[in-house]
């Protein structure tokens, strides 16, 4: 799963837009003219909105949080509607066909984003997958550096304001508590445990080792130029930060969940929040990127299941197994050979064969694409208070200032989570090519607009990485049968999505028959198995992007075969497809089938 920088449909929900009147000169080149407000729209955006300023690499704003009122909610949606009637004053037809996709593409988010406002109250902000819980904690430690004592001050000012912030946020929720909007019950200890984890040792513990936030404020003051006693009062400076801000916004937050009231259908899908059918059928289209109903996503779902299932047993057979799907899956789940041990020696094995894999196929990424990052990937594990929550790996890309490199975080919690048979489709969709190729290439495109080098969608990015995870079985780097069948178990529990999810928010399928669904027909655990249902619960429609995408991406490269025939090349057809950035599908598919069009050369 990968991280977008920041997307402007969903900022309209997050308080990041301000008013900024147009100045245009009229004898401006049209196609000028819409980059420079394409410009001004972006850094209005994202001057008003901190956390995705520190994400981007900026200094600038680093002392807040952003406004989560309802207020500003406002204020953005009418603010997007006037970005759009703006756009429809440039002339279309006189711009340049690259304008003309940021002129398409820009009316497709802004119109996305409209949409969104109207269905605010429906969506979670606080659950497992997403909240303040992750979203302070990954700003601090990972996009607020401290390189100068103003960083450090600014650093402490954010301690103090998480409480006011959190307070902002108590408030959304209890106006969706009104309307019968709660996080579902299964959530709750889930986010209160993280909120705790990040309130464990000093200061609030006197006594015991430094809680997260400290132990990182205290090792980034520690290498800043300043004098011993300089830095023992900055300090002391967080320490208050942390008493008098940050545990009080949290421990208001935890106690307003601890709360919560649960209704009898709260453990559901969306299909029982206020018009649930047509909320689900919304989340689908954004994103998927298509005009796809629940019914045929759910038809979809079966049919690759059967597939991938059939290929996985004539893998199996090769690898040397015999018996049936089922005797095959409780196998891989139990025997010792496909786990390393729960031990710090097993989970750095993990992670180190991991960076060889990445390195293996960077080695000879030119086979694939003509565009070969320059920008570092590195892997970690997920950290501490993260880990009970946190889904399997996660990929965020560099900041766009190059300060930070990509990083490809991994949940060493639990090796009976991360089969050693996925290990090679794992790095390769995460990392190279996954997405970290994906965001590289991104980010090294010249004259892209920022909206579009930083923004994305799901169904692309996670289509691309899914499709990416069979590029290296061409190569070669899939080095055993069980790899592939790995690659394979990975797939289907991809499509396991597109059944489960539209079955559990479409078909009002319970999460227990959604569970026991993916137990029958996939080779995860059962544990693996409740932690993605719930995954699904809360991110209604998200999880169908991954196979959607990749199947329009293999749609389209069979399409490219059958067309140019001895004139294909599938590292030119790949660069076609990472060199627009981020497309919905339906307009990366017109930019493949132009491409045909020009014999695969453009």
């Amino acid at each position: 799963m990968s991280s977008v920088l920041f997307s402007r449909r969903e900022l309209v929900a997050a308080g990041a837009l301000v008013a900024v009147a147009p100045a245009w000169a009229s004898t401006a080149d049209e196609t000028e003219r819409l980059s420079a407000f394409f410009e001004r729209v972006f850094q209005r955006d994202l001057a008003r909105n901190p956390a995705a300023r520190s994400a981007f690499g900026g200094k600038g704003a680093q002392r807040g949080w952003p406004d989560v009122s309802q207020t500003r909610a406002d204020e953005n949606v009418a603010l997007v509607r006037r970005d759009l009637a703006e756009l429809r004053g440039f002339d279309r037809g006189a711009l340049g066909a690259d304008a003309q996709l940021s002129y398409d593409l820009f009316a497709h988010d802004a119109e996305e984003a409209i949409e969104r406002h109207r269905w605010r109250g429906n969506h979670y902000p606080v659950c497992q997958m997403r909240g303040p819980q992750r979203d302070i904690p990954q700003t601090l430690i990972n996009n607020h550096p401290i390189a100068s004592v103003a960083d450090a001050e600014a650093y402490v000012a954010r301690l103090h304001a998480v409480r006011s912030y959190l307070a902002s946020v108590v408030e959304g929720l209890e106006r969706q508590a009104a309307l019968g909007v709660v996080p579902p019950a299964f959530s709750i200890p889930l986010v209160v445990g993280n909120c705790e984890k990040l309130l464990v040792g000093a200061p609030f513990e006197p006594g015991r080792g430094d809680s997260p936030i400290l132990a990182d404020f205290r090792a980034k003051i520690a290498a800043l130029a300043i004098s011993d006693r300089e830095k023992a009062r900055w300090v002391g400076e967080a320490e208050r930060g942390l008493l008098d801000g940050f545990g009080p916004g949290f421990r208001h937050l935890i106690d307003h969940l601890r709360a919560v009231p649960c209704g009898a259908n709260c453990n559901a899908g969306v299909w029982h929040l206020p018009d649930g059918d047509a909320y689900y059928a919304t989340q689908l289209r954004w994103n998927t990127t298509l005009a796809v109903s629940p019914q045929e996503v759910h038809r979809i779902g079966l049919a690759e299941t059967e597939r991938l299932r059939g290929e996985m047993r004539a893998v199996a057979k090769r690898a040397g197994f015999s018996g049936t799907l089922a005797d095959l899956f409780a196998h891989v789940r139990t025997a010792d050979r496909f786990y390393y041990p729960n031990t710090a020696e097993g989970k750095s094995a993990y992670l180190d064969t991991m960076r060889a894999k990445i390195a293996a196929v960077t080695a000879r990424l030119g086979e694939l694409t003509n565009h070969v990052p320059g920008a570092e990937v590195v892997v970690k594990p997920v950290e501490p208070w993260l880990e009970a929550s946190a889904g399997t790996a996660g990929y965020f890309a560099p900041s766009a200032d190059g300060s930070r490199p990509g990083i490809l975080y991994v949940n060493t919690r639990d090796m009976r989570n991360l089969p050693i048979y996925e290990l090679s489709a794992l790095s390769y969709h995460e990392g190279v090519p996954g997405h970290h190729l994906e965001k590289a290439v991104t980010r090294a495109l010249t004259g892209l607009p920022k909206f579009r080098a930083f923004g994305g969608y799901t169904a692309f990015s996670e289509g691309w990485a899914l499709y990416a995870e069979q590029l290296p079985l061409d190569m070669g780097l899939y080095d055993d049968p069980w790899q592939e069948f790995g690659r394979l178990s990975m797939e289907l529990m991809r499509a396991g999505r597109l059944v489960t999810d539209t079955g559990v928010h479409a078909l009002r399928w319970s999460r227990a028959r959604a569970i026991a669904w993916l137990d029958e027909n996939s080779p995860a655990s059962h544990a693996d198995n409740i932690t993605a249902i719930q995954r699904y619960i809360v991110t209604p429609g998200q999880a169908c992007a991954y196979e959607m995408g990749k199947l329009k991406l293999v749609e389209l490269r069979d399409r490219a075969k059958a067309v140019l025939g001895d004139g294909y090349d599938l590292a030119r057809f790949n660069d076609r497809v990472l060199g627009g950035g981020p497309l919905p599908l339906p307009l990366l598919e017109a930019r493949i089938d132009e491409w045909i069009g020009k014999g695969g050369q453009a």
